[in-house]
């Protein structure tokens, strides 16, 4: 009757089902669920664990493993018994053929149907056979062929191949007629996790408050109710599978947060190793609701020691370029360090960075990401390009050498600070070859093969010139 019902909900105003009843199957839904636990990783994926307690009769039988979801991965399914001596699966089978108004009509093509007219308040049946439904049905009543008739379809019996919702299917031998415990596992397609920061500076800008939020969304195609969360932090390689493809349905996405009350204690993730990974366990049991976006706290805070640079990097240096100007972009540093406090792994994730207006408002900066950050590495985001610092550069003077394949280029940046304030650029150039700075108004620093920087210090409404000649060979 459970079965029967579900039908007639999913069926309602098309097609009515007559009683269904089938004494080989048994069947475990969400109702008979003792535990769950999810497993959420940044590839997409998750892993379930749950646990049921099931009566099943002695011998072989077909049982029905309801509440699973629809992007489940078949082929990693694993399921075992109390006693597995007592309890063996012989054979497995994944069903996602389901219940539908066109479904239904293609599974009794070639059978007979009523077809129910309502006529001066009665409901007249006809007998019909249905030949053919490409499109639109066509039937069979008496020696006639009707392309069209309309009414309320009816069926006897829903087909045993068809399913209200996805299903798995197990026939199992089972040795001893008790009540049990059934422990199934499985991944899914359809979840994922990212880490969101909000990072809210103080009036000077060289100190930061930091909030992380652990963002979740889950489109397996089921709910998850009071289930152990897991969130593994980390690069897993995965081997492309190609899902199963299910019936597309409309999503409509609910998005909910986690929060601190005043009789509720605020969930925490508990940290741990798991190889070369991170393991965040919730302290708590939380409901991953279908189609739902998830918010829950991961870390915060205060007082973290940044600093602001104003960068030119990758400055166009031509002729012809001095009367156009070029933004700085905003860059903030910090360290990822306990003495910073931090000193923790970051997952990856957006950033978003806040400070205040002059009437206390927390006003958005910009945003950047971060990918997966160990302990004592620095954070670097652009939220952005100042306003009031520019600059434009140009190339002074070059000369190639006759005897050996180089050349000697001398160029100069004017940089313009507008701000009512004194700030630091940090000046990038960009070089190839083999090369060397012989002369510059400033010192620079060797970043990498192909950059090096300086920093510069200008005053408030200043204008500085940094100029350098660099000397390059090539091979």
């Amino acid at each position: 009757m459970k079965n029967l019902t579900l039908v007639c909900l999913s069926l309602v105003a098309f097609l009515s089902v007559g009683s269904i009843a089938d004494s080989s199957f048994n069947s475990s839904s969400e109702s008979d669920r003792k535990s769950v636990s999810v497993t959420i990783y940044n590839a997409g994926i998750g892993l379930v664990r749950e646990t049921r307690s099931i009566l099943l009769p002695k011998g072989i039988r077909m049982l029905r493993f309801e509440d699973v979801a629809s992007e489940i991965l078949p082929q990693t399914v694993r399921v075992k018994g109390e006693d597995p001596k007592k309890l063996t699966v012989y054979e497995q089978n994944y069903e996602y053929d389901l219940i539908s108004h066109d479904r239904l009509l293609e599974k009794y093509v070639g059978k007979e149907v009523t077809i129910y007219r309502d006529e001066k308040d009665k409901s007249i049946g006809t007998k019909a056979t249905l030949i053919s439904n490409n499109g639109n049905p066509v039937y069979k009543i008496g020696d006639q062929i009707s392309l069209g008739y309309d009414g309320r379809v009816t069926i006897p019996t829903l087909p045993d191949n068809l399913f209200a919702k996805p299903t798995l299917v197990w026939k199992l031998k089972n040795e001893e007629e008790k009540e049990q415990i059934l422990e199934v596992s499985y991944q899914t397609n359809g979840m994922n996790w990212s880490a969101d920061y909000i990072l809210i500076l103080d009036k000077e800008e060289d100190s930061a408050d930091l909030n992380s939020w652990v963002t979740l969304t889950n489109t397996s195609g089921t709910r998850f109710s009071n289930a152990t969360l897991q969130l593994v932090a980390g690069k897993i390689q995965l081997v492309n599978k190609q899902p199963f493809q299910q019936v597309p349905t409309t999503k409509v996405y609910k998005r909910t947060m986690e929060m601190e009350s005043s009789d509720y204690a605020a969930p925490q993730f508990d940290q741990e190793n798991l190889s070369e990974y991170y393991l965040y366990t919730l302290d708590q049991p939380t409901t991953i609701g279908y189609n739902q976006t998830k918010q829950v706290q991961l870390f915060q805070t205060e007082g973290i020691s940044i600093k602001k640079y104003f960068v030119f990097e990758n400055l166009p240096m031509y002729e012809g370029n001095e009367k156009r100007f070029n933004n700085a972009a905003v860059k903030y540093i910090f360290k990822n360090t306990k003495k910073n406090s931090l000193g923790r792994p970051l997952p990856a994730g957006t950033v978003r960075v806040f400070k205040a207006d002059s009437k206390g408002r927390q006003q958005l900066l910009g945003e950047d990401t971060i990918d997966h950050t160990p302990e004592n590495e620095d954070i670097k985001l652009k939220t952005g390009e100042a306003f009031d610092v520019v600059a434009n550069g140009r190339r002074t003077s070059f000369e190639v050498f006759k005897i050996s394949n180089g050349n000697k280029t001398s160029y100069s940046a004017e940089i313009r600070n507008r701000k009512k304030e004194d700030i630091e650029v940090r000046f990038y150039a960009t070089l190839g070859g083999d090369w060397n700075i012989t002369k510059s108004t400033h010192k620079f620093i060797k970043e990498s093969s192909t950059k090096t920087y300086t920093d510069v210090p200008i005053k408030a409404g200043e204008t500085v010139s940094v100029e350098y000649t660099v000397e390059t060979k090539y091979w």
